[in-house]
């Protein structure tokens, strides 16, 4: 058992304001790169019954107490949380989901993740076999690759040639429920937590995200709102050529 985890002690919101709140908050651990923490952030535009909070952007290394040599480490990942937890505080009705990479892992350091969520109700893991890309190349195939694909490098590349002008998270979000129903229904390890190669977990949270969401909400979010986004996404790209030439 790790020493340096403490019981969650950090349930500052008060009941009273917890039971007054029309919304639900996600706090997700992305220890993969960037395009985690900017494809979830976009949840935060999609409904008001959705708040996210990207534990990585909130506790600094910096702050951390306990200082571990190897940062992919199972403690430094679970003592974030546990920070995290400790300066914003978490309810019992909001979650705190890991979203892990096979590939940074092995199966006992995962396991030892599992194991904390497994204890707390509102903890949860989800795992992409190798990399988070696996869960975006679903997004837009229904079935898995073909043998040439299967290194996070492989995903990365065929992501580049699924939309015009490369990856964005908003190019992504229109086949948000398309990519939970091709994920779940190529989980060909439904019982356990760690998906077979080019396989994701993800779909979990996207379920529970669209669950609290609403189909209603999310198809009036992509007709209306996400257009102008993405318009200002491009207004702003086209910005910053000009001043780069």
């Amino acid at each position: 058992m790790m020493t340096t985890m403490r019981k969650k002690r950090g349930y500052k919101r008060e009941p009273e304001l917890a039971l007054l709140r029309d919304y639900k908050l996600f706090a997700i651990a992305c220890e993969g790169g960037k395009r985690e923490p900017e494809y979830f952030k976009t949840f935060r535009y999609i409904s008001p019954r959705v708040a996210v909070d990207i534990i990585e952007d909130i506790v600094s290394d910096s702050e951390m107490t306990v200082v571990h040599d190897n940062k992919s480490a199972p403690k430094w990942v679970l003592d974030r949380a546990v920070k995290y937890i400790d300066k914003e505080g978490l309810s019992k009705e909001d979650e705190l989901w890991f979203v892990m990479d096979k590939d940074r892992w092995s199966e006992s350091q995962l396991r030892e993740i599992a194991m904390y969520c497994e204890e707390y109700p509102n903890w949860h893991i989800v795992i992409s076999n190798p990399c988070f890309e696996v869960w975006l190349y679903f997004h837009k195939n229904k079935e898995k690759p073909n043998p040439t694909i299967s290194s996070c490098n492989n995903f990365k590349n065929a992501l580049s040639t699924f939309t015009p002008g490369g990856y964005h998270p908003l190019k992504y979000i229109p086949d948000f429920m398309q990519a939970i129903d091709n994920a779940r229904e190529n989980d060909t390890s439904e019982e356990f937590f760690i998906p077979n190669l080019k396989e994701t977990k993800v779909y979990e949270l996207g379920q529970v995200l669209i669950e609290f969401i609403g189909v209603s909400a999310f198809n009036i979010f992509i007709e209306n709102k996400l257009p102008k986004m993405i318009a200002a996404e491009l207004k702003k790209w086209k910005t910053k050529q000009k001043k780069t030439h």
